[in-house]
């Protein structure tokens, strides 16, 4: 029974390690060439494996939210932000101060790991009306993960009162979009730490109570 065990494990050891390394691969193609000109042959030279290893846990849609899940929180798809490792730092903060700079650094991390995957994605959706229905499904997603946020900063009184949460939100998404760090990165060529006080600066003033 041991063994079996053991043996069984090692089998699942070994299948989430390839699925992380088509789903890595994938981000990166996808990235550097474009959704529509990603092919699941690619993908499987790319990450070392048979194109049937990579239709097996394709379609490519899905492996382009599984790369978005897994660059961006780490999380498993439909898991909660907060639940993450990444998201769970938010709980840690004691002022709007630090919660401000926490969601900065968090905003760093995510926005340079899935900046070029994001882009990709937004293009294609231009063009493909699957992807843009997955597109603005993963818009609302984001939405209400931000609201999670916020009504946490809401409990411990940080939130300012004279404007609706769900505008708050909006204002948010805007400051923490991809879009917001591709302007101020890659095309004004500030720096990351620069854009890190940027974001936590506007966050601060924004939505912060005085």
């Amino acid at each position: 029974m041991a063994k079996r065990r053991y043996s069984s494990e090692l089998r699942e050891q070994q299948a989430a390690a390839t699925r992380a390394r088509v789903v890595q691969a994938a981000a990166e193609l996808f990235a550097v060439r474009g959704y529509a000109a990603t092919s699941l042959p690619q993908i499987a030279r790319e990450a070392g494996v048979s194109t049937e290893t990579v239709q097996s846990h394709g379609p490519k849609l899905r492996l382009l939210q599984a790369a978005i899940d897994q660059l961006s929180f780490g999380g498993e798809p439909g898991q909660a932000l907060i639940d993450t490792p990444v998201g769970a730092q938010f709980l840690r903060a004691s002022s709007p101060e630090e919660a401000a700079d926490i969601a900065s650094r968090v905003l760093v991390q995510v926005n340079t790991a899935t900046h070029g995957l994001w882009l990709a994605f937004s293009e294609a959706a231009r063009t493909d009306k699957t992807l843009a229905q997955e597109f603005t499904a993963l818009a609302v997603q984001i939405r209400a993960e931000n609201l999670i946020i916020l009504r946490l900063w809401r409990e411990r009184g940080w939130l300012r009162d004279d404007v609706p949460d769900a505008v708050l939100a909006q204002w948010s998404d805007v400051i923490a979009s991809v879009e917001v760090y591709d302007r101020v990165v890659r095309v004004e060529g500030t720096t990351v730490e620069e854009y890190r006080e940027l974001i936590a600066g506007m966050l601060l003033e924004l939505l912060v109570r005085r």
